[in-house]
């Protein structure tokens, strides 16, 4: 009872190990946010060991397998656990979570695509290792022979040797003749029964094997995926979740911002509120689903700084805005001589990555005052 318990408690630890070593390969800027700071630090820092983070789970998943008998089993219960888990989470977020799965913008990330990717590849290593090399390297009683074939040291003593004749002289043993009856067919037949018995329960398992194996990737493949028109009312929607902190501000929840850029940056590409209203532009973004307070955030068009941009020079207005307080994205207009149409609308995010901001901010600044120091 012990023993199993705490083979069971063995394979909780190692599949905590596996969601931790598949979170560090999808969301290693989730755990090391870019910072531009770190380039002005001298010597080493845990931004060293970023590309080499992931080893920690796998470390700690190697430790729990080390504790007891039964390592391979331990190690590959959490390792295909949580890869099943995965395979069967993935198709449902990337539906509904897309966050989760696909990076929302170019240099973030990998997310769950790349993480599952290189979580496979780590598992298939580790059946190379562990069921391959490892078990070659160090099987057990490699050097065992079969002991019928072994004779004893006396036995090969040359002072108890015999001579030709001496053999021949020895009494020959007649050999033993055994005489059999009839066989019993009837423990034949139940020995048969049982080899096709056991056959079928064979068959049945790898059969139950394939069957399983098919409706997973059948999920994994099939699971119906929103249109770009159904996408687009879902996220419509969900960019209006927000959370009041306890001093009583409004804030975006992290799915509503993602999902503010996903519209955002659609309005953007396709130029949607070229000739639109300002209240035309408000009903394609169903503003009325906001709150009141929550509106008059969302419609500020008051100054904001933001860390990718320098609007120093910039002419545009602010006409929507979605934050967390760490993430902002917003959607700049520009108008028409009076003021009654908006001409041209363009996305600009900001919170999501330091560096690449930094970056923005800088090529910005350049571009403006190389244009205003002709």
């Amino acid at each position: 009872m012990i023993p199993s318990l705490l083979i069971f408690l063995r394979s909780l630890l190692s599949v905590m190990g596996a969601a931790a070593l598949l979170f560090f390969f999808s969301y290693p800027d989730t755990l090391l946010p870019p910072n531009p700071d770190v380039d002005y630090v001298e010597g080493v820092t845990l931004y060293d060991f970023k590309p080499v983070i992931w080893l920690l789970p796998a470390l700690f998943m190697e430790l729990v397998s080390l504790c007891g008998p039964r390592r391979n089993f331990v190690w590959f219960t959490g390792l295909l656990s949580v890869f099943l888990a995965a395979v069967v989470a993935f198709p449902v977020l990337k539906a509904w979570e897309p966050e989760w799965v696909v990076p929302t913008f170019g240099y973030e990330d990998g997310k769950l695509t790349v993480g599952l990717c290189y979580f496979a590849i780590f598992i298939l290593v580790s059946v190379v290792i562990r069921c391959g090399l490892g078990s070659y390297l160090f099987h057990e009683n490699w050097g065992a022979s079969d002991e019928g074939s072994t004779v004893q040291a006396n036995v090969l003593d040359p002072s108890k040797a015999l001579t030709v004749r001496e053999i021949a002289a020895l009494p020959q043993r007649e050999a033993p003749r055994f005489l059999f009856g009839d066989a019993d067919q009837g423990v034949i037949h139940r020995f048969v029964e049982l080899m096709r018995r056991l056959g079928y329960s064979k068959l049945r398992r790898l059969l139950l094997f394939f069957v399983g194996l098919l409706a997973l990737v059948g999920w994994f493949f099939f699971y119906p995926q929103p249109s770009p028109q159904e996408a687009l009312h879902r996220d419509l929607t969900r960019m209006y979740e927000h959370v009041e902190l306890p001093n009583g501000s409004l804030r975006a929840t992290r799915a509503a911002v993602h999902a503010a850029v996903r519209v955002l940056r659609r309005v953007s590409d396709e130029e949607l509120f070229a000739g639109m209203s300002v209240q035309e532009a408000e009903s394609w973004l169903r503003l009325d689903q906001a709150p009141r307070a929550y509106r008059a955030l969302l419609r500020d068009s008051s100054e904001l700084e933001l860390a990718s941009t320098d609007a120093l020079f910039e002419s545009r207005t602010r006409f929507f805005t979605v934050s967390d307080g760490k993430r902002t994205v917003v959607l700049f207009v520009r108008m028409n001589a009076d003021d009654s149409r908006i001409n041209v609308s363009e996305m600009v995010d900001a919170g999501w990555n330091a560096k690449v901001d930094l970056l923005r901010r800088r090529f910005g600044s350049d571009i403006s005052a190389r244009f205003f120091s002709r």
